[in-house]
């Protein structure tokens, strides 16, 4: 018995997305690297290639679709086209592998607004001899601004 057509021409193309996915979430963990050591020419460099990479896993994404929609499947219902354990395996991978380039990217925004805020300190110091703000800061990590003349621990 052979597979279903879909079957063969899906598995590369989750192959290669997850190949994709693979060499984006390293280039995210290079990029954690750079911003430790403050390498812009670097950072210049990689932002390039997670350009490229992303153009490459969203033509693959589509890709999927075309093949899944050509099956009459809903490309958003996994469980109409996974239809044997490598698909599943693979459709698996690809998602773990995702979630990881995602907590590394948030990482890696969490580095940069962290330095930008310690800039932006360092800026008001220098222009005001004194930061603006008290060192207050919001859940996502940015400075709120405060009048230092009107908080409690002043009055």
């Amino acid at each position: 018995m052979s597979a279903p057509a879909h079957t063969l021409s899906l598995e590369p193309v989750l192959e290669a997305s997850i190949e994709a996915m693979q060499q984006l979430l390293q280039l995210l963990k290079y990029e954690t690297e750079m911003l430790k050591n403050n390498d812009i020419e670097g950072l210049e460099k990689i932002t390039g290639d997670k350009t490229r990479l992303a153009e490459k896993i969203e033509r693959l994404e589509q890709q999927r679709i075309v093949v899944v929609k050509q099956q009459n499947a809903d490309p958003a219902e996994p469980r109409q086209w996974l239809i044997n354990a490598t698909l599943q395996k693979q459709w698996q991978k690809l998602r773990n592998v995702s979630e990881q380039a995602q907590r590394q990217n948030q990482v890696n925004g969490l580095v940069i607004n962290g330095r930008r805020n310690s800039i932006q300190t360092q800026i008001e110091i220098l222009c005001n001899a004194r930061p603006a703000t008290d060192l207050v800061y919001s859940a996502n990590g940015k400075n709120i601004k405060q009048d230092n003349s009107s908080t409690l621990a002043r009055a």
